[in-house]
Order: C-alpha cells, then sequence, then structure tokens
C-alpha cells in the first residue's frame, strides 16, 4: 500500500501555499521567505509559482521542473 501524505495543493497570493494533507489537517507555506535561495528562486515567477500540483508525495512545480517533499514544506514552515 502506497501512503501519501499531501491530498491536494492551492497556489495563493504573495508565494504562499495551501495544502490539505490526507490526514484531514490543511497548512499554507510562505515560501516568499526562500526566494532567495537556490532551490526555490525560480518560483519568484508567479505564472510557474501558479503551476504547482502534487502527486501526493512532492509538490511540483513546472511539470516536474521544481519538486519538493513534504517534510521540506515543513522544515519552511517551522524555520521559516
Amino acid at each position: 500500500m502506497n501512503t501519501h501524505y499531501i491530498k491536494s495543493v492551492v497556489p495563493l497570493k504573495d508565494h504562499r501555499l495551501f495544502m490539505e494533507m490526507e490526514g484531514g489537517s490543511s497548512v499554507t507555506v510562505d515560501l516568499s521567505v526562500k526566494l532567495d535561495t537556490m532551490k526555490y528562486a525560480a518560483l519568484a515567477d508567479e505564472a510557474l509559482f501558479k503551476t504547482a500540483e502534487t502527486d501526493g508525495d512532492y509538490v511540483v512545480w513546472g511539470g516536474g521542473r521544481i519538486q519538493v517533499t513534504v517534510k521540506e514544506l515543513m522544515e519552511v514552515i517551522l524555520l521559516g
């Protein structure tokens, strides 16, 4: 059985990402604080940011151009 963590994602304004988790909880991640890092810099492009989708394990942008794990996104929430 393959367990997925992310049920859905919705890109919001100001580089925030709403995530609904399979367990029923939801969280909004503010990625604007990471746009000056190499991993997240391309997401400064609003058009690219709006392409966010999930396969249940990763959030992906640009059809897979950028892939981020749940763990990485939780670190953004907890550590900024």
